[in-house]
């Protein structure tokens, strides 16, 4: 982990409420994992609690970081240009374990997508066969359609039918059998319970969001499970089946 002041390269509007932002690192980049976070402090003083926001894409120095405006905090960074200075602490969290030659499933909803499109790319160069998912709530909160594409077989499902099959992730999973070696997901915490439900047994990680405050495991406000465990310090990325039941 370090901390550093982050310039953003490019902040970008790419679909409904949601935008792309590139930050150029010093260090941080170097450390990066698909799966990990970064915390970034608000240029509005007045905003005491960094905002988490998980890795999109490592591109050499670079970061790249993808966020829905869904609170003032992430409508104030819809407005930082490019040149602004950040001050950011990262890489933080456990990211996802990579297999090798294996078939994966990767499945993700919603603002959950981003941190999957790293991970299916280092998946890729270690020779494994991705079958993926993506879920959104209509064709106008799409994202990374193209680049999944380039990676393996994609289904798109959206809530309202607008594209792909009408209906949830899990709806769509119950309705057609997929054979795979490993699960990987990221997404509302609904969907990654209900495949662990689905999948119990089978080898899996899983993605978890929370509210985070200090994001380094000292104030505990992102604790998940029967166990507490703090989603920014055991995870983001869990074994399925560790917060809802052990397989």
């Amino acid at each position: 982990m370090v901390k550093e002041n982050l310039k953003v390269v490019y902040n970008k509007k790419i679909a409904l409420d949601t935008f792309e932002m590139k930050l150029e690192t010093i260090d941080m980049a170097s450390f990066a994992k698909p799966g990990m976070f970064i915390n970034i402090s608000l240029k509005d003083a007045s905003k005491l609690l960094k905002r988490p926001i998980s890795i999109c894409q490592i591109d050499g120095n670079n970061l790249i970081i993808t966020y829905k405006i869904n609170g003032e905090g992430t409508k104030q960074m819809a407005t930082y240009e490019c040149g602004t200075y950040l001050e950011a602490i990262g890489p933080l969290g456990n990211g996802f374990t990579l297999v090798q030659n294996k078939k994966a499933l990767v499945v993700g909803g919603g603002i959950g997508v981003p941190p999957l499109l790293e991970l299916s790319r280092k998946l890729k160069e270690l020779g494994n066969e991705l079958i993926i998912i993506l879920a959104f709530r209509n064709k106008e909160s799409m994202i990374y359609l193209e680049e999944f594409k380039s990676l393996g077989q994609v289904v798109v499902t959206t809530d309202d039918g607008s594209y792909g099959f009408m209906g949830n992730a899990i709806e769509y999973l119950n309705n057609n059998e997929i054979k795979f070696d490993t699960l990987y997901s990221c997404g509302p915490e609904i969907l990654l319970k209900k495949l662990e439900e689905k999948y119990a047994g089978c080898e899996g990680y899983l993605s978890y969001e929370a509210r985070m405050a200090c994001g380094v495991g000292l104030c505990h406000g992102c604790v998940k499970g029967e166990k507490h465990y703090c989603v920014c310090t055991d995870g983001p990325v869990f074994k399925l089946g560790v917060i809802y039941g052990e397989c």
